[in-house]
């Protein structure tokens, strides 16, 4: 079984001292294991701009591994911003275990797609079987401000690694940082939870996602185990995963009840993966005409002055 840990800061920072003693962990369960910096990472942020990008580099380190660990900093209450642009060159329809799906299951059959929703699936490369595999998660987030507030944001992104590769994510902590570069290693607490999130990553690997159990701390929302929950009308739903739910009152107090059939709605489940298929299948049908579009467009074109830096 193979590990891959992504360091999402600064080399020997806190953020890859807990990934390493993470890393470390999981190589004591015989788990062959490595690690990317993001830092490492030349990224571009059109997406049709792949000269000299390593995002399908890192995918395909990604794809051969069984499970991953991402730790990261938080900057402004989120995970850089380096992240979120890995995470969209990166991820998306080609690493979408249902569209993997379907597009290997229409090759088998014969079939191909509809040349109109062909672009915009993103399946215009060939389906890649690897995608199918199951994968464990683990995240670490690490704030530099002891506040929970100022780091509400960190481990909802990462999470959004997790969702179109279905992986089961089987632990996250969330710590302060004393200071200093590589200050947590000052902290036995923080170093030993990360210990525990590794061995709960690699004694897991290779396990169907159903079957892979949740060693954190529980949380409010029954899927991701994360606290962030938004109101929406009148229920509550989860904004990182997107469990639904009711806020309930008892004594003063408020809780979230999720049911059965409002977890059904978490971007974690199978349920809602296949549901997005469905919604981007449809929403690609009802595409206009380019021409329609152009002609609508062009009313738009200069319309406005773009003011670019100097290049030498």
């Amino acid at each position: 079984m193979r590990l891959l840990g992504l360091a999402c800061g600064q080399e020997d920072g806190s953020a890859e001292v807990l990934l390493k003693a993470a890393l470390t962990a999981a190589a004591r369960e015989g788990t062959a294991v490595e690690m990317v910096r993001l830092t490492d990472l030349s990224l571009v942020t059109a997406a049709t701009a792949d000269a000299g990008d390593d995002a399908a580099w890192f995918c395909d380190r990604l794809l051969d591994a069984d499970g991953v660990i991402v730790s990261s900093p938080t900057y402004t209450r989120s995970a850089p911003g380096a992240l979120k642009l890995l995470i969209d060159r990166a991820f998306g329809p080609r690493t979408d275990v249902v569209f993997v799906r379907e597009a290997l299951a229409r090759r088998e059959d014969g079939r191909t797609e509809q040349k109109e929703t062909h672009g915009i699936l993103g399946l215009d490369t060939a389906p890649d079987p690897r995608v199918l595999k199951p994968r464990v998660a683990g995240f670490i987030a690490v704030g530099g401000c002891p506040s929970p507030h100022w780091r509400t944001l960190t481990l909802p992104t990462l999470h959004a690694l997790a969702f179109p590769l279905h992986m089961a994510v089987a632990d996250q902590m969330e710590v302060p940082t004393p200071g200093g570069l590589g200050g947590i290693a000052t902290d036995p607490a923080a170093v030993l939870r990360a210990e525990r999130l590794g061995g709960a990553v690699a004694r897991q690997l290779g396990f169907p996602h159903d079957e892979v159990r949740f060693l954190g701390e529980p949380g409010t929302c029954p899927m991701c185990h994360l606290d962030l929950i938004v109101l929406r009308g009148g229920r509550a739903e989860c904004g990182t995963c997107g469990a639904a739910g009711r806020f309930v009152v008892e004594d003063g107090d408020v809780r979230v009840d999720f049911s059965p059939a409002g977890t059904a709605s978490s971007v974690h489940t199978l349920t809602e993966l296949e549901e997005h298929y469905r919604e981007l299948l449809s929403a690609a049908s009802l595409e206009p005409d380019p021409q329609e579009i152009d002609k609508h467009a062009a009313a738009f074109r200069g319309s406005v002055p773009v003011l670019r830096p100097p290049r030498p």
